[in-house]
């Protein structure tokens, strides 16, 4: 069958979502083409030529996210909010007039909204979790006249209701095909120094109140060889020039074994490669790691800090400790690695005593090259912890709400204190900010 996967993100980053389901749908033996709305000019009429010369069978559309807010410094606050519904809907309207072909949504945007979906776009299936595994086993069955309402993680309308299917996880990931990243042009990606995306594992064993990923993937590890790892980079390296990879897992220096793991095999094939990572855990940072880092080829790493008060920390079940965190960061002041560090002000508890304690900490170490401070929490999924204080303090007060976009802050960080916070932010070198919400509605 002629497949086509459409990338319908278009705020900078890696496409390894739809690069991996279309390297899975390839890999089973279909024509596999995507549509990458980022670059497109017009989305839509680009779209419409894409589909009358392709003639898909098959359009499985990958959602990155609902809405949310993006850094731009010519709005208030140094933020505007985005909305993918309104791209999305274009996408769909414009497939069901130009082709009979099955639609498909996907993607992690739809993973925490399949039923909102299908209801917003007047749609009948989609799949959540992991499609490395579900979109071939739908495309096999879709053309063997099968049942695909029983295939795991499926979300679909029939008789007037909404059902969904348990989602099911892959075992052996080392078993799934390769990103098919020869079906992007990996050079645009590139001029915008954005790195091809690489998935080392699945499963997280932290529990950290704002993010759902433990109860997606699971809290026990499920790891792609480290030979799997670098045979994907050099994959990589053998379709684009740069040789840039990033190491997208939501912290890949955990676990620690498995990093250095990596590290060590692609010194052994001695690979000439840049890659970076956005997300590790202030956690068994040593000066050890950080030189496996560097010879590996390390081109740059982001701290996930988050905050720098013991109480926020916890409050957060971040699992580390200031001492752990100071101790990070001296590691990589004198790794010679570009680094930078992220923070998260306004989870439940925050006030102006630990944020000044976070900034005492980060300011105390200049080697960093950058901070960035995410300002007010994104309520995107229903499988957040730190629902369950916003619901309490008034700022999410109904649920359906979370489809259209809620932020969450502290109800102890003041008004006027916020607006000179955030001035102040504007003054720091190298400092980036994105205000999801400024401060609460006080009565």
């Amino acid at each position: 069958m002629n497949v086509l996967v459409i990338s319908a993100n278009t705020f900078p980053g890696s496409p390894s979502g739809p690069a991996y389901v279309a390297g899975a749908a390839r890999d089973a033996g279909h024509t596999v083409e995507v549509f990458d709305c980022l670059f497109a000019r017009d989305p839509i009429h680009e779209l419409e030529a894409h589909v009358a010369r392709f003639a898909p069978d098959v359009v499985g559309i990958s959602i990155r996210a609902v809405a949310g807010k993006i850094v731009d410094d010519s709005a208030e606050f140094h933020t505007r909010p985005f909305d993918a519904r309104a791209l999305v809907k274009g996408i769909v309207d414009c497939l069901k007039r130009t082709t009979q072909a099955h639609i498909v949504l996907g993607g992690c945007g739809f993973n925490y909204y399949g039923p909102e979906w299908l209801e917003y776009l007047d749609l009948d299936y989609g799949l959540r979790g992991e499609a490395e595994f579900s979109f071939p086993l739908y495309l096999e069955r879709l053309e063997q006249g099968g049942d695909v309402y029983d295939i795991p993680g499926c979300v679909f309308r029939r008789d007037g209701r909404i059902s969904k299917v348990p989602r099911q996880r892959i075992e052996n990931l080392d078993g799934t095909a390769l990103p098919a990243y020869d079906l992007f042009d990996l050079d645009k990606y590139a001029e915008r120094d954005i790195a091809a995306g690489i998935f080392t594992k699945r499963g997280c064993a932290f529990q950290c109140t704002y993010c759902p990923y433990s109860s997606l993937e699971g809290t026990r590890y499920r790891l792609k060889s480290p030979g799997r790892v670098v045979d994907e980079s050099e994959h990589i390296q053998r379709v684009g020039d740069r040789g840039k990879i990033e190491f997208c897992d939501n912290s890949f220096n955990a676990p620690k074994k498995h990093a250095q793991a990596i590290c060590r095999e692609i010194i052994r094939r001695d690979l000439d490669i840049a890659w970076s990572t956005g997300s590790i855990k202030p956690i068994g940072i040593t000066d050890d790691l950080c030189r496996i880092f560097r010879v590996s080829g390390c081109a740059g790493i982001g701290l996930s800090v988050e905050s720098a008060s013991d109480r926020m920390l916890k409050a957060m079940h971040r699992g580390y400790t200031v001492k752990q965190v100071k101790n990070a960061l001296v590691c990589l002041s004198r790794s010679g690695i570009p680094f930078g560090v992220s923070l998260m002000l306004g989870a439940p508890g925050e006030t102006p005593e630990t944020v000044a304690e976070t900034f005492a900490v980060i300011d105390s170490f200049p080697a960093r090259q950058w901070t960035w401070v995410t300002i007010g929490l994104n309520l995107w999924t229903h499988h957040q912890q730190v629902l369950d204080d916003a619901r309490r303090d008034g700022q999410l007060k109904d649920d359906r709400e979370l489809f259209n976009e809620v932020n969450y802050i502290s109800p102890e960080l003041p008004k006027a204190y916020m607006l000179d916070l955030i001035d102040s932010l504007k003054e720091r070198e190298n400092c980036h900010f994105q205000v999801n919400k400024p401060y609460a509605a006080y009565e």
